[in-house]
């Protein structure tokens, strides 16, 4: 039990203040225990925070497959918008989400190969989850016939700007810059002879 709420103690201030601006003493005092307690559940700071990596990866991925399964039997269209703003907010709203995008922002030098890593599978998951979409949408003379490479690429090009504008705008000018952009990218990748 405490081991699980150092982590999730950990996350939340790992989200808000960062790797380097979160110190033992801080994790200690969220959890309710002193600071030399941490050490009967974890060696160090690194190692809490390579715990709180994993989970913060496998949550990411969990939430992936839960979206994707919620969207199974809609259109092309369905599917993909609801993957597209369902990641969107749950980067914006969640604490994982916000751990995440402080993280591959802003990599402690220490740890950027393992969140390369982190992040890479996660673009994975991501991938499996989508290009079934795509595959079915290009077949279905839904989408235009180019690389599910492109397409993939363009959709998390379109995310990841997202996730950077996300910091600097108010809650409802996020919301219309995140419909326009999926009204332009709907527009690119959907079949010219395509009717609305």
């Amino acid at each position: 039990m405490t081991q699980q709420k150092i982590l999730d103690e950990s996350l939340t201030l790992f989200a808000n203040h960062g790797y380097e601006n979160t110190t033992l003493a801080n994790i200690a005092e969220a959890v309710g225990i002193k600071k030399p307690s941490l050490y009967n559940h974890f060696e160090s700071k690194e190692a809490i925070f390579l715990n709180v990596l994993e989970d913060v990866a496998k949550i990411e991925m969990d939430y992936l497959a839960s979206q994707a399964d919620l969207s199974a039997d809609h259109t092309i269209y369905e599917r993909l918008h609801h993957i597209y703003r369902s990641y969107l907010n749950h980067m914006a709203d969640s604490t994982e989400g916000m751990f995440f995008k402080r993280v591959t922002f802003f990599p402690p030098e220490e740890f950027s190969e393992q969140i390369k890593e982190v992040f890479l599978m996660v673009e994975r998951n991501m991938t499996a989850i989508i290009l079934p979409v795509i595959e079915k949408g290009i077949k279905e003379k839904v989408l235009r016939p180019l690389s599910t490479d492109t397409l993939t690429s363009a959709f998390y090009t379109l995310i990841d700007g997202l996730f950077l504008e996300e910091n600097f705008y108010d809650k409802s000018v996020f919301e219309q810059r995140q419909q326009a952009s999926w009204n332009i990218f709907w527009l690119g990748i959907k079949d010219p002879e395509l009717e609305e």
